[in-house]
């Protein structure tokens, strides 16, 4: 595992977010916060609706970063530097639902 990371949610649950050996950024969150042992199975994290992005999990990453906004929503952003592939980002909308991954742009 590479760059573990750690945001809070909504409901005030620790969700990990971490690479794993094949580049695939991946998340566990706890199930219950009154324990610090009971965590989901580890899963690719993606997009769970069809608002925008890709539903597909993110392979080929080399860092991610997690936060909490205001609202309680996590927002994750991943980085592919190999080929310059760039940073992509997806957020958390409401229980059980992620935005796609989407690359992000500069202009």
């Amino acid at each position: 595992m590479e760059n573990y990371v750690i945001a809070t949610n909504a409901e005030n649950k620790l969700e990990a977010f971490y690479i794993d050996e094949s580049g695939t950024v991946m998340h566990t969150w706890q199930l219950d916060t009154a324990s610090k042992t009971d965590w989901s199975k580890p899963q690719p994290l993606l997009g769970t609706c069809n608002r925008s992005g890709s539903n597909e999990p993110l392979e080929g990453a080399v860092r991610v970063e997690a936060c909490t906004d205001h609202n309680g929503l996590i927002q994750v952003v991943a980085y592919k530097s190999e080929g310059g592939e760039g940073a992509y980002y997806i957020c958390y909308q409401t229980p059980g639902f992620w935005n796609g991954w989407t690359k992000i742009t500069q202009e």
